[in-house]
């Protein structure tokens, strides 16, 4: 109850320049946490419109290409972002909120495979083309591993449901919601193993003090409860379809 009473007062204390989080997000392979042609659906857009009415606080998500991410905040077109450190814009001009929620890139196996590390790693592996992946698995591909590259996580899903790589590496909740759409068990592919993980955090510029008070005060009791969340995620707006024997 305090909290929120602080988040209030935090509101009214705001002045009329500042009262909306502009957060700004691009829907290039960030199923499910935030996508949609205005990137109105997903895990992030939920804990920031629980945000927005927990705080009294208008939000927007602003739709924005990565290499224009600096340019929007330059020039006022936004004023928050989540992001890991490794990857913030601005990094001297952000406040980092968090982190909100952890993203972890897991092994996903053809049924019958279980490695249990990555030195048992055998046969071939589905990657996105461009992706920076760990030492530990760049070091097996090209020796124990060979290689197809996909241009994006459909792409590469599709091609390891057709058994085309033996395994693949995605972020454990964009594996998971593909599987629901599709109405497969995600269960049947999954390994014990992690590629890499990072906090992300809600990056908001230094200037708007106020926002930054009102998102530090929720998100200190605030837990992303994304089991909850994932079952009742819209599907996109674009078309998402692969052909699967199940």
């Amino acid at each position: 109850m305090r909290i929120g009473l602080l988040i209030i007062a935090v509101f009214w204390a705001l002045p009329a320049s500042s009262q909306t989080l502009q957060v700004m997000g691009s829907d290039e392979g960030f199923l499910p946490f935030y996508y949609g042609d205005n990137l109105d659906k997903g895990v992030l857009v939920e804990v920031i419109n629980e945000f927005s009415l927990a705080a009294g606080i208008a939000v927007d998500f602003r739709p924005m290409p990565r290499n224009r991410q600096v340019w929007a905040l330059e020039e006022g077109q936004a004023n928050a972002v989540f992001a890991t450190p490794r990857w913030m814009p601005l990094p001297d001009r952000m406040h980092a909120v968090g982190p909100v929620l952890t993203w972890r890139d897991r092994v996903f196996a053809q049924p019958g495979r279980q490695p249990g590390s990555f030195d048992d790693l055998q046969g071939s592996i589905c990657l996105r083309r461009w992706f920076v992946y760990s030492d530990q698995l760049e070091r097996r591909v090209g020796t124990n591993l060979s290689r197809h590259d996909a241009y994006n996580a459909q792409q590469m899903l599709d091609m390891f449901l057709h058994k085309r790589c033996d395994y693949i590496v995605m972020n454990e909740l964009e594996f998971r919601f593909m599987a629901q759409l599709l109405d497969i068990d995600p269960h049947r592919y999954r390994t014990e193993l992690i590629d890499a993980e990072w906090p992300v955090y809600l990056g908001i510029l230094k200037t708007e003090a106020a926002l930054i008070e009102a998102a530090e005060a929720f998100f200190a009791t605030y837990t992303v409860d994304v089991e909850a969340m994932l079952p009742k995620l819209p599907p996109p707006d674009r078309n998402f379809s692969i052909e699967t024997s199940k």
